[in-house]
């Protein structure tokens, strides 16, 4: 499990005039749009401290504020901020965390007093269950099937890789693979939180109620096609993958929005603020590994865990 440890992440950047903070909480999906409204209303008590720009994004399950100023403005606001953010119902959201791009003048002290105003508040919590829920509409079936995000078992890297490689381009192993077997069938992979975890789901769609086979024979395919690469396609779907992780690096504003929707959603920060390096060190057993965690929920509700 991951350590629950204060996070603030820093990254050096000197495009723009103005530093850039991105705050990121961790609720529930049937909870963000609350979160969301108060977090709102606790930005507007901070209007007279308002910085020059601000956005609220995030999904899935996160409500993410990345807000630019001045250093001197930024450390008044975010004061007011916390002061505000503190009535957020510890049950309903995590304390944040919290990622800095720019250049700050004794930053030391400025990311203490951001870790300090903002204390993280979740505690550790057990490994997410494997579920599946179906139901029928109009004669198709939907199975989905949720489990535990694996990227802090099986290496952060060697996950979104291994997404990369079932969901990315137009070379997408999922896809091909689901349409191979002919039944009109479509399976997708998604991440997101589930009571705050970091979670996959499995989502897929079938005539009649064939949906257990099809994941049934996903988990026998997928893991064998994997093997059936060579060399040279795993440092393209590297290349692939570097060229995704690289376009946070657009501009500083989604540089901080971006690190810091990785960091909250437990996929892995460095995988922004160092991507060549991170994907560089990932080998064809870690890919292998990282496919296999990917399917355990499904092998685990087929029951061949």
């Amino acid at each position: 499990m991951r350590s629950l440890a204060k996070r603030v992440l820093t990254i050096s950047d000197d495009r723009s005039s103005f530093p850039v903070l991105s705050l990121a909480w961790r609720t529930d999906p049937q909870h963000e749009q609350e979160t969301r409204r108060l977090l709102t209303q606790s930005f507007g008590h901070t209007d007279r401290l308002v910085p020059v720009w601000h956005q609220f994004s995030g999904d899935n399950g996160s409500v993410i504020l990345t807000v630019a100023a001045e250093q001197p403005q930024l450390e008044r606001w975010l004061r007011s901020m916390a002061h505000e953010s503190s009535r957020l119902d510890s049950t309903l959201a995590s304390g944040p965390t919290i990622a800095l791009v720019g250049t700050f003048a004794d930053a030391k002290n400025f990311l203490a007093t951001a870790t300090y105003l903002f204390p993280r508040n979740d505690s550790e919590t057990a490994v997410l269950p494997s579920r599946m829920q179906q139901n029928m509409v109009q004669g198709y079936q939907q199975t989905l099937i949720t489990g535990q995000d694996p990227s802090l078992k099986a290496g952060e890297a060697a996950c979104f890789l291994a997404l990369c490689l079932l969901s990315g381009g137009s070379s997408a192993m999922l896809p091909r693979t689901v349409s191979s077997l002919g039944n009109g069938a479509t399976v997708q992979i998604s991440r997101g939180l589930v009571q705050r975890r970091a979670a996959i789901t499995w989502q897929g769609i079938c005539r009649g109620s064939g949906g257990l086979q099809v994941f049934e024979m996903l988990a026998q395919a997928l893991p064998a096609q994997l093997k059936a690469m060579n060399d040279a396609e795993v440092q393209q779907l590297k290349h692939f993958a570097l060229a995704n992780l690289s376009r946070a690096w657009r501009s500083p504003v989604e540089l901080a929005q971006t690190a810091n929707q990785y960091q909250i959603m437990d996929w892995g920060q460095s995988l922004i603020s160092s991507p060549q390096s991170e994907l560089d060190r990932v080998t064809r057993e870690d890919l292998d590994h990282a496919m296999d965690q990917l399917l355990r929920p499904v092998l685990e509700v087929l029951g061949r865990s």
